[in-house]
């Protein structure tokens, strides 16, 4: 089976899509093609090239769906779109009703049930990560936050973040300042690699490690972790902490609040009221750890059990499942035969 997966750029040096890429690679031989939506659409003309002159088996836009529209008109059929909350909760109803013909695959319910009332075929997964040892953190750590500033002029950035960790009486952040647009060097606007602010918040930064491995056992020292940005995709950066016992601090917005309970398994606030924090005594803490490393453990048992469904929908095969997310398919068909006929009607 050939399977042509067209990705997003940044996730090529994150490897945030690695895990699909993985499932994918089970069923053929995969070739990967990225794609940026802050560039210009003429920069997918090569994918564009690739689709009418090579024929693959089945195609998988990921975070990629104005590619896949592109496509629409020159007869893509066999195609799984999956888009994510935090780059498709703006666009309008017009634009995914063009995909009659494709298949959705999404891991926000919020983005699936929306596809599902638009009559798309949608079927909605949980990704977590596999489970890692909680590391014994010192007094220091237990005082400490993790923080990768992508948006410096939204919330959450350095001036909120800085002011919900005095609200926390934490006494050291680190920053991976690292913007999303590469713009501007985080750790230069910052001034110094390592300063005091006001509030005695002790603050570290850096930008790109040469080793991957460094910058993931910086991340997971601290026993706070803040999500970068107000919406996410998946939110890989949040399950990874979760994984490792951190406690995450995330914006009460899709799809944060669809893998993290409030005061159940980490923290949520409004970008409006940031500093509206509980105060959490030290065993408080340690429970919220504990929980959170218990819903990634608990997550990642279903993720697995999940996989012959997900295996299943990527191929098409037909089969049905006790699921909501997939037996609803059925009716999806009937109303789309239906449509069609009401179409073809009203041309004659």
């Amino acid at each position: 089976m050939k399977i042509c997966f067209v990705g997003h750029t940044f996730h090529a040096r994150t490897r945030s899509s690695a895990f699909i890429q993985d499932v994918l690679g089970t069923l053929g031989e995969v070739t990967v093609l990225t794609s940026s939506p802050d560039g210009d659409a003429s920069a997918d003309d090569p994918i564009v090239e690739r689709f009418l002159a090579e024929r693959f088996d089945l195609w998988v836009f990921w975070q990629t769906e104005y590619v896949a529209a592109r496509l629409i008109p020159l007869g893509l059929m066999n195609a799984v779109v999956a888009p994510m909350y935090d780059g498709a909760w703006a666009r309008p109803d017009a634009f995914w009703k063009q995909f009659i013909n494709q298949r959705f695959l999404t891991f926000s319910r919020t983005l699936h049930t929306k596809l599902q009332n638009l009559q798309q075929r949608s079927a909605s997964f949980e990704y977590w990560p596999k489970p890692e040892a909680v590391p014994d953190r010192d007094e220091t750590a237990l005082r400490s936050a993790f923080f990768w500033e992508r948006r410096p002029t939204e919330v959450p950035n350095l001036a909120s973040v800085s002011q919900q960790c005095a609200a926390l009486e934490l006494k050291t952040l680190f920053i991976h300042a690292v913007p999303d647009n590469g713009r501007e060097v985080g750790a230069q606007r910052l001034g110094a690699a390592t300063h005091t602010m006001r509030s005695g918040l002790t603050v570290t930064t850096s930008t790109w490690f040469d080793d991957a491995a460094d910058f993931r056992a910086t991340m997971k020292t601290p026993l706070f972790h803040f999500a970068p940005r107000a919406l996410e995709g998946i939110g890989m950066m949040m399950l990874e902490a979760m994984a490792c016992g951190q406690i995450v601090l995330a914006v009460d917005r899709p799809t944060a609040n669809e893998y993290i309970g409030h005061l159940a398994s980490g923290l949520l606030y409004d970008t409006d009221r940031p500093l509206d924090l509980p105060g959490l005594s030290a065993s408080q803490r340690e429970a919220l750890s504990r929980a959170a490393h218990l819903r990634v453990t608990r997550g990642y048992e279903r993720w697995m059990a999940d996989q012959e469904r997900l295996l299943s929908f990527l191929l098409d095969d037909g089969r049905r499942w006790p699921n909501t997310d997939c037996s609803a398919h059925f009716g999806l068909t009937i109303q789309r035969k239906a449509r069609a006929r009401r179409v073809a009607s009203t041309r004659k």
